[in-house]
C-alpha cells in the first residue's frame, strides 16, 4: 500500500513541474463590427524555435492554445475577406494564460503590431 502511494504522489510530482514550465495564449476573433468571427485562421509561433501551433476559432470566435512551451510567439490571425493581422511578442510565462482580442479589418493590408506589455 505504502508503494502505490509514493507511486502515486511522484506522479502528481512530475504533473505539477511539467505544467509549471507551460502556460497559454486564449482569445477572441472580431470583425470590424465586432461581431465574433468564427472558423478563422489562428497560427502560434515560437519566435526562438519556430514551433508552430495552428487551429481555429470557435463559432464564438474564441481559440485557446495551452500547455505552449514558456517564451515569446508570433500570432497570425487570417480568414476570406478580412485583412490578416499578426502580433509579435506574445509572452507566455509559467502557469499563465495571455489573453489576446483580435479585431480583424476588411481587406488585403497586412497589419503587423506588437503585443501589449
Amino acid at each position: 500500500m505504502r508503494r502505490v502511494a509514493v507511486c502515486f504522489l511522484s506522479l502528481l510530482l512530475i504533473v505539477a513541474i511539467a505544467q509549471a514550465f507551460r502556460g497559454g495564449i486564449q482569445g477572441v476573433v472580431t470583425g470590424p463590427s465586432g461581431a465574433p468571427l468564427g472558423a478563422a485562421a489562428v497560427e502560434a509561433v515560437h519566435q526562438l524555435t519556430g514551433l508552430g501551433y495552428a487551429m481555429r476559432s470557435s463559432s464564438k470566435g474564441e481559440f485557446a492554445f495551452q500547455n505552449l512551451p514558456l517564451g515569446n510567439y508570433t500570432i497570425t490571425v487570417s480568414q476570406d475577406g478580412f485583412a490578416p493581422v499578426k502580433i509579435g511578442g506574445v509572452l507566455v510565462s509559467a502557469g499563465s494564460t495571455s489573453h489576446l482580442p483580435v479585431k480583424l479589418g476588411v481587406g488585403q493590408v497586412r497589419n503587423v503590431r506588437q503585443a501589449p506589455q
